[in-house]
């Protein structure tokens, strides 16, 4: 017995509750790649908000060719239908392009793929109904948008879809993002839902529909308050993390002080941080997939104050006891090679003076 499409669409629309410098990889696995059933329109460049699909039609053959194509290329049934699905509700808001420029890959991972049989209603392209799930197409329906912003996150933040190593951060997001762990299926894994699923649409379309969804108000709230107060950009966190410290600093009282002293280098980290949140995606490790020719560098006056002020920042975020807990500190540390005898010096002397202060007070 084969699928009811119908079924699937009543379900999916709402009747039921709804390398370096490229970020690429070298060889792509033939499961990574988008099946494009043979005459589809593909759209020269991704219009987000605009379906490819003309009818139910077009995105039942999207569904077959992709479920098919996952099968064939040892992928299990479930698994492939998952992924197939979650495929469909990306595609059918305008992420196809045709050009490889606009979509901002060497590779393409699109394939074109043909029906089996005389057309695509023969039975042989049935996807069979033991693999159907009413849960599964009202979870795609309702968090579908929600992992795209999540990988998107992951993406501009760490410059890849997916590794072993962001396992518990995607956990963490999909926990904030209230997706439940229980939705009536084995849930797809982080490397399937991150990567398989979505790596083939290139990283450029996946951004701007998290970035549309973002201006329209429609990016989930966990991820939206990490787009704050700028998009989040790997190759940029030891500056951007240095003056959400110092903005910090500006709370204490011998700030003033602080702030005679080092005045240019605080400047400098001010005009950086400001130009990187003017063009943040052109300054991303990965600029190019993200449809800029070279990635902008930050500037060497804005990276010798960052020489000049880190161990100042690691010494104070020892001091408030959040030891890698603002977000991009692992940066500040690595790329200021660690703590030093002066950051040491400098945590003595802000916990001293916090004593101080606290005497005065009680």
């Amino acid at each position: 017995m084969a699928l009811n499409f119908a079924t699937l669409m009543a379900d999916f629309n709402g009747t039921a509750f709804a390398q370096a410098g490229t970020g690429e990889w070298g060889f792509i696995p033939e499961e990574w790649k988008l099946a494009i059933p043979g005459g589809t329109n593909v759209p020269v460049h991704h219009a987000i908000g605009t379906s490819p699909f003309a009818n139910d039609g077009e995105r039942e053959i999207f569904l077959k060719a992709n479920y098919h194509w996952l099968t064939s290329h040892g992928i299990a049934p479930n698994t492939a239908y998952q992924v197939s699905v979650f495929r469909l509700h990306l595609t059918n808001q305008g992420l196809l392009c045709a050009n490889l420029q606009h979509r901002s890959v060497v590779e393409d991972e699109y394939v074109q793929v043909l029906h089996q049989g005389a057309n695509w209603a023969d039975p042989l392209n049935d996807i069979p109904i033991a693999v159907y799930n009413q849960n599964v197409n009202k979870h795609y329906k309702r968090y579908g948008n929600a992992f795209n912003h999540m990988m998107s996150y992951v993406f501009l933040s760490r410059g890849h879809h997916f590794k072993a190593e962001y396992n518990e951060l995607y956990d963490r997001l999909k926990s904030a993002a209230f997706v439940p762990t229980n939705p009536g299926f084995a849930m797809l894994n982080n490397e399937e839902l991150f990567r398989l699923s979505i790596h083939a649409f290139g990283v450029r379309p996946l951004v701007d529909l998290a970035l549309a969804d973002k201006a329209a108000g429609q990016m989930i709230s966990a991820i939206y308050i990490r787009y704050q107060p700028s998009t989040p950009i790997s190759g940029t966190a030891h500056i951007t993390t240095l003056k959400a410290t110092l903005n910090q600093m500006t709370l204490e009282p011998w700030w003033d002080a602080f702030n005679h002293k080092f005045m240019n280098e605080i400047t400098e980290i001010d005009t950086e941080v400001a130009r990187i949140h003017a063009a943040p995606l052109t300054y991303h490790v990965s600029a190019r997939v993200l449809g800029h020719n070279a990635r902008v560098m930050t500037r060497p006056e804005a990276e010798a104050a960052f020489k000049r002020l880190c161990q100042f920042a690691l010494g104070y975020i020892d001091h408030l006891g959040r030891r890698h807990s603002l977000a991009g500190q692992q940066a500040v540390t690595k790329k200021s090679g660690g703590p030093t005898g002066l950051a040491d010096a400098f945590l003595k002397h802000v916990t001293s003076l916090a004593n101080q202060v606290q005497m005065l007070l009680t």
